[in-house]
């Protein structure tokens, strides 16, 4: 009995530190991941990642490496930097499902897919990405769903993204550029195509793409303010045929009095 008590004893002491050590390793996870997030748009160095997380640099790159394994945590191959990987964007993202964004700009989204017939989209800036929250389609018999509910897209392969790249500095476009070249490229964007893009839509304070995900598609996007520097943007998109010059301004016109009438001020641009 006492050899049976004292086995039993010992195991629970060692699951108890077991607990111990993995409850200790992922607090410590967690807290490297909220330095990272709060450093994403310039990324951290490892070095800074060990001073001010107070760990030993074999810790931190330990628990950083895993966190770059599992997708929540990317590094950079020529700057070394670490930034939010596409998992960690993914699922601070999807409660944003019913955030308080979307179901205010439900109504107008219904309104404006009722009016022009065509697919509106809603998105928000994530790091260096578009994220598709929303969606309402349009009872034109031809839909363009160039996007799903959930989606990523690097800024300025979508409309919306477009949008929302002119709201950044020259200084960020090019960086977002530089650590997206090759898919950009994949897309026949260069990155002079890109800086006439978000010239042209500051100019006019809205974005118009044709071709540039699917051919035959034509978008026009807005970017408005949700809180002071924050953005997000409304497109619509249609086949091109039924996207002139003049039908693009209209639709760019509707989609800022909408925004107007539920207390957002679209980007104005230069």
């Amino acid at each position: 009995m006492k050899r049976n008590l004292r086995y039993i004893l010992c195991a629970y002491y060692e699951q108890q530190r077991y607990m111990s050590t993995g409850t200790q390793s992922l607090d410590r996870a967690l807290s490297l991941l909220s330095l990272i997030e709060q450093s994403h748009q310039e990324g951290i160095e490892l070095a800074e990642l060990v001073e001010k997380s107070e760990l030993d640099r074999t810790t931190v790159y330990r628990l950083v490496s895993a966190l770059v394994q599992a997708g929540f945590v990317e590094r950079n191959a020529i700057t070394k930097k670490y930034r939010l990987g596409v998992e960690a964007m993914q699922i601070g993202l999807m409660a944003m499902s019913r955030a308080p964004i979307v179901e205010l700009c439900k109504p107008m989204m219904q309104l404006l897919a009722r009016e022009t017939k065509d697919t509106v989209f809603l998105v928000v800036r994530n790091g260096d990405y578009a994220h598709c929250l929303h969606i309402e389609q349009g009872s034109f018999p031809v839909k363009a769903i160039t996007q799903h509910v959930g989606g990523l897209r690097i800024l300025g392969l979508g409309t919306a993204g477009q949008a929302l790249l002119a709201t950044m500095s020259d200084i960020e476009i090019e960086a977002i550029y530089l650590r997206h070249r090759e898919e950009y490229e994949s897309h026949g964007l260069s990155l002079p195509e890109l800086r006439q893009a978000v010239k042209n839509i500051r100019a006019k304070g809205h974005a118009v793409t044709v071709d540039i995900i699917t051919e035959g598609v034509c978008g026009v996007g807005v970017a408005f303010e949700i809180t002071k520097g924050n953005y997000a943007g409304v497109s619509i998109a249609g086949i091109g045929s039924r996207f002139s010059a003049a039908r693009c301004r209209e639709i760019a016109s509707l989609i800022e009095e909408q925004l107007r009438s539920i207390g957002f001020r679209s980007f104005a641009g230069d």
